[in-house]
């Protein structure tokens, strides 16, 4: 009986084949120094021609060496949903993988990435999660370690405090500027779902990706119940990948309203989770009183009828009915 890989990469594809491709044409280059390493790739029902040029790439490429396994959904779960079912799967495993890496499918693997990776969370038994130094394709660095949206943080935000007055606030900015990210490896609060090496162990206690949210938000919340188990996570900017960013979530695949919707629900359902309802009201009580401030001021000074007006307006609509909107699916 063959062996469990040691490491297996999820990739989730929706209506983005180049990229995916392109995306899996760097993880073929690292299976030769990574031989535990096998790749599920996911198309999450993208109801283009995603699966048959996908199918068609793999035979071109002979990627039929037993390292990459292609399954086509027939319903879009999200990324939480998409992710989970393959998750669950490995996990369930009686010897699972060491190791578990969500890698996006507009990312480009630099070689050595993975190798080195694993090294980091072999060396760091209390690891419970780690990401690379993400790069856009121009070589500047993408900033995918941030702070936790504590409520009293979320609120003073809710007010442009951290920008408006920095030398008080700072303290609420959750980008966490404060740091040179090509410095060093250090632990943080919590690190984007594009790249998302986990430890096996870890995800065992902590549980998979909360399935409701749908398409953002999701990488914060595990992060807090990771560190809530007792688990680090984990920054080290030596290893490297290219993300190209926002390919499944432009406005051709995903309409900008819907977009601001799952924003503001994930930005409150955050809360919820993490810090209870009392939280999540205040958080949403400050951002409705920011928007109305904001456009009664906009009102008086002669700006009512503006297009930034009008922005604020919609966005107060959101908050005021949560629930309009086309729903997430069920877990």
């Amino acid at each position: 009986m063959q062996p469990p890989p040691r490491l297996v990469v999820i990739v989730l594809n929706f209506r983005t084949p180049d990229v995916t491709i392109d995306c899996l044409k760097t993880l073929a280059q690292e299976t030769a120094g990574n031989p535990g390493m096998k790749v599920i790739l996911v198309d999450n029902a993208s109801g283009d021609d995603s699966v048959p040029r996908i199918e068609a790439a793999i035979r071109d490429n002979g990627w039929t060496g037993g390292w990459l396994e292609f399954r086509p959904f027939d319903k879009n779960l999200g990324f939480a949903g998409g992710n989970n079912l393959v998750l669950r799967e490995q996990m369930a495993l009686e010897n699972p993988p060491a190791y578990l890496l969500l890698l996006n499918s507009d990312t480009l693997v630099s070689p050595g990435c993975i190798a080195a990776c694993t090294k980091v969370m072999q060396e760091g038994a209390a690891i419970g999660a780690m990401s690379c130094m993400l790069r856009n394709r121009d070589g500047s660095v993408q900033n995918i370690c941030r702070k936790f949206p504590t409520p009293l943080r979320e609120s003073v935000r809710a007010f442009g405090l951290p920008w408006l007055v920095p030398p008080l606030f700072k303290w609420a900015d959750l980008e966490d500027s404060g740091w040179d990210r090509t410095s060093g490896p250090r632990d943080v609060d919590w690190i984007s779902g594009a790249f998302f090496f986990a430890r096996t162990d870890a995800l065992q206690e902590a549980g998979v990706l909360d399935q409701e949210f749908f398409f953002y938000g999701e990488d914060c919340e595990w992060c807090h119940r990771i560190w809530e188990h007792g688990w680090k996570i984990h920054f080290d900017p030596a290893p490297e990948i290219v993300h190209l960013g926002g390919a499944s979530s432009d406005s051709t695949r995903v309409r900008n309203r819907q977009r601001e919707i799952y924003t503001w629900k994930a930005r409150f359902l955050i809360q919820r989770k993490c810090y209870g309802r009392l939280a999540e009201r205040l958080v949403r009580g400050c951002y409705m009183t920011m928007f109305i401030l904001r456009i009664g001021f906009a009102s008086v000074t002669g700006r009512g009828h503006s297009e930034k007006t009008a922005g604020m307006r919609e966005s107060l609509d959101i908050l005021r009915h949560p629930d309009d909107g086309d729903p997430p699916p069920k877990p």
